[in-house]
Formats: structure tokens, C-alpha cells, sequence
């Protein structure tokens, strides 16, 4: 085998480098980190959700990891898309039984102060900065 060179915990192979890293030290913070940022992404965006009732925002939440944020569909994926949805037979906003809606080009128009279409980009715009300053920080690194 040509260019072959073996370290303790890592190994050289034609220019390539390969090792294996301990990291369970650290996996307790990278977890800690992972989770804070889930709830925080999910408590920042809530002042930028349409929330005529709140219903929305009290039954978004995270997995018990922080990795993913579930918001309530399909009414939070029309109010994200912020597009006017309709029948695509009647053109209306009721749709008939069973029909499914389509999106058309009428922009959604919301009553909240502060709630957009797309609350996620309009949050990570503001607050992605501080976010990744207190991750840094609880995984050691910041």
C-alpha cells in the first residue's frame, strides 16, 4: 500500500489525514449549547408570529433535544408563506370539503405589530449574533 503512516489515535494515508477524536468530554456542553439555542430560537420568534388568538405561539415548541422547532401546520406554513390561500376551483379563501388551497401572489396582511411572512429570517436577522455568542459560551468555546 503506498504512503502509510500510523500515530497513536490518528493515521496518514496518501496525504489524507484521518483521526479519531474523543470528544465525550464535551458532549454535555455541545448538548446544553444545542438545546438552549432551540428554545431560544423558539422564544425570539414569537414577537415576529401573527398571533390574533396566540394559539400559534402556545403550541409551537422544540423536540426534547432543541435540534428542531415544530410550529402547528398547515396553518403555521400559510402564515409563514404569508400568501393568501384558496380554493383553487372557487378561488375563495373557504375552501370546499376536502379541496386543497394554493397560494397566489396576494401578500397576507397581519394585524400583530412586529409579525411578518418568513418570522424565522426576520429573528436570525436580529438576533443570530447574540445566539451565537451564548452558544459559543456553553460549549466551551467562547
Amino acid at each position: 500500500m503506498a504512503d502509510m503512516k500510523h500515530f497513536p489515535n490518528y493515521s496518514v494515508v496518501n496525504g489524507s489525514v484521518r483521526m479519531q477524536l474523543d470528544m465525550s468530554r464535551l458532549a454535555g456542553q455541545f448538548e446544553r449549547a444545542q438545546w438552549w439555542l432551540g428554545n431560544q430560537v423558539l422564544q425570539d420568534c414569537k414577537p415576529f408570529m401573527p398571533h390574533r388568538t396566540g394559539s400559534m405561539q402556545q403550541r409551537s415548541h422544540t423536540n426534547s433535544a432543541g435540534t428542531e422547532v415544530f410550529f402547528p401546520g398547515p396553518y403555521a406554513r400559510f402564515q409563514y408563506m404569508g400568501k393568501v390561500m384558496v380554493d383553487p376551483e372557487t378561488g375563495s379563501p373557504w375552501a370546499r370539503p376536502g379541496a386543497r388551497k394554493v397560494a397566489t401572489d396576494r401578500s397576507l396582511i397581519y394585524s400583530a405589530p412586529g409579525a411578518t411572512a418568513k418570522w424565522f429570517e426576520a429573528e436570525k436577522a436580529a438576533y443570530s449574533e447574540s445566539w451565537i455568542a451564548e452558544v459559543k459560551r456553553l460549549a466551551g468555546g467562547g
